[in-house]
């Protein structure tokens, strides 16, 4: 399987160096910010294997950028990175590995590996790769959405465990009062109660006392009439 992909590269390889410059077509990766791209791009191994590699950003004008190159030329594996950007040149197997760690919005564009020989141009090693990094979801939630969001926390259920006891309310009954009332000229206490009590002392009227009077004086005068006739009788005698 390795080796179907390796003579797939190095048939890639052969294709661009006949057709002198990469195709057109553009390799596209869709990524997140903070994570990583990872690109191998074939080399021909009888015409490169002492030569240098670099990983280019191109510019809008078609200016380059070289982020990272390798240093060694004698043939053999080597790694080298600069910044963000490392390089895993593997010159008897055909193959140069690249790798950009902890992707950024501001690393999205158009990129290519090359075989480095300044002062002369570059030559690229496979199509051009455009790389377009996205914002995280997670990192554009406003954070006073985000605090208001943590503060609203669901309703919490307890349940009661132990069992309540009722015990029935005291009822408080209001007894009547009773007011003393103070009466002159001889201070004396007359109770009076919140209810009406009736009186148990019969009440006399001036007629009555009138009639007594004067059947008192009639029995009276009846007496002493009759005394008067018994001594008159007895006297006559």
């Amino acid at each position: 399987m390795r080796k179907a992909r390796l003579w797939g590269l190095l048939w890639t390889s052969f294709i661009l160096e006949l057709q002198g410059a990469p195709a057109s077509e553009e390799i596209k990766y869709t990524k997140t910010e903070g994570q990583r791209l990872d690109e191998s791009c074939p080399v021909n191994v009888n015409k490169y294997l002492y030569s240098r590699k670099a990983w280019q950003r191109l510019g809008d004008r078609g200016e380059t950028q070289t982020l990272v190159k390798t240093d060694e030329v004698s043939g053999v594996n080597s790694e080298v990175h600069m910044g963000r950007n490392f390089l895993e040149d593997m010159p008897s197997e055909g193959i140069l590995h690249v790798h950009m760690v902890d992707l950024r919005v501001e690393d999205s564009g158009l990129y290519q590996c090359v075989i480095y020989q300044p002062p002369r141009a570059p030559i690229p090693l496979h199509h051009p790769i455009r790389l377009v990094v996205t914002k995280d979801p997670a990192s554009h939630i406003d954070p006073i959405q985000n605090l208001a969001q943590s503060s609203t926390l669901p309703p919490v259920t307890t349940t009661a465990r132990g069992r309540i006891h009722t015990s029935p309310s005291p009822v408080t009954q209001l007894l009547p009062t009773s007011t003393a009332s103070l009466s002159s000229p001889g201070l004396g206490v007359n109770p009076t109660h919140g209810t009406d009590v009736p009186s148990t002392v019969p009440r006399i009227s001036p007629t009555s006392i009138v009639t007594i009077v004067v059947c008192g004086i009639l029995s009276k005068s009846l007496v002493f009439t009759f005394l008067l006739i018994a001594t008159q009788r007895s006297f006559g005698r």
